[in-house]
């Protein structure tokens, strides 16, 4: 029989995780050499797929067009904007429309659409720390040598722009850098 393990209890293991990993108690994954789309589409998300049997497909989904040609195509620069304006939009229109009220409400959409687990670690007036847990675009990609949730910080900048004030989000640990979470500085202008 599988435990049934709560929100909370989740964040909080992983939390722990993150904590070893960033003091250098828990090592990194090593840095791969070459990768294909392929290496992207074996997401590792055991909270949100026990939420929904439906979850690994719903990922591939998203990472089929996340990771396709368009880098390729257009350039990585181009291509990391798109992705931060996607999910700004997403996230200032969810705020628009009332779906987003609170940061309880930030937690509850993000996790109600897939995106991941988000935890606030650090909050001060001008700057905070959040982290996103089994994130949509990268829980389990290998360690590509480079943040890639654009999507997710720009989510993150648009819900808090409308609610709290102009920010912008930085990813500063990402699975794509060895991380096993998406870490955002949230700074506020």
């Amino acid at each position: 029989m599988v435990e049934e393990v709560s929100l909370e209890e989740m964040t909080r293991k992983y939390r722990e995780i993150a904590e070893k990993e960033m003091r250098g108690e828990k090592p990194l994954r090593e840095r791969v050499k070459e990768y294909t789309t392929i290496n992207f589409l074996n997401p590792q998300r055991p909270f949100m797929s026990k939420q929904s049997a439906d979850d690994t497909k719903y990922v591939i989904n998203f990472r089929l067009v996340r990771w396709s040609e368009l880098e390729r195509i257009v350039g990585l620069g181009a291509s990391n904007t798109l992705w931060y304006n996607a999910g700004k939009s997403l996230g200032e229109l969810a705020v628009e429309k009332g779906l987003i009220k609170s940061v309880d409400d930030l937690i509850n959409f993000v996790i109600n659409q897939r995106i991941g687990l988000v935890d606030v670690i650090k909050e001060s007036s001008n700057k905070t720390r959040i982290h996103v847990y089994e994130c949509i675009t990268c829980s389990g990609i290998p360690n590509i040598g480079r943040v890639a949730c654009f999507f997710e910080g720009g989510l993150l900048a648009g819900v808090l722009s409308k609610l709290v004030g102009k920010c912008r989000a930085k990813e500063t640990h990402c699975w794509g850098t060895g991380y096993s979470f998406c870490g955002f500085d949230i700074i506020f202008l």
